[in-house]
């Protein structure tokens, strides 16, 4: 869809709205191999920064995940007669295990520092 607007200079410019298919179709090719964000977003006529933009909002790296909130996989287990165990949390793209005595502020401290 194409819209017209105007700027405060009196030059007029098309803004294109595209649909969140559009957009998925995309960014999916943006990922396939030997595709560049340039290549892509100028055969589509958008920027290259609208484009890493939507990249970025659709989960593409590790730092669109860290900031999106989730729930994370647990599976419990009976404890053993001793008080050491092992804790692991599967992440999207990694694996947290934790062995030994584990307090809450220690598995804070660890889950903290694996969103990073």
């Amino acid at each position: 869809m194409l819209d017209q607007q105007t700027a405060g200079s009196g030059i007029r410019r098309t803004v294109r709205k595209f649909t969140a298919e559009q957009r998925a179709q995309i960014v999916a090719e943006s990922r396939e191999a030997g595709a560049t964000v340039r290549e892509v977003a100028q055969r589509h006529g958008i920027g290259p920064t609208l484009l890493s933009m939507w990249r970025q909002q659709a989960g593409t790296g590790r730092q669109a995940a860290a900031r999106r909130p989730g729930f994370a996989a647990v599976r419990v287990q009976a404890p053993a007669r001793c008080a050491e165990g092992v804790i692991e949390i599967d992440l999207e793209q990694r694996m947290v295990r934790v062995r030994g005595v584990v307090d809450g502020a220690m598995l804070r401290e660890v889950l903290a520092a694996a969103r990073c």
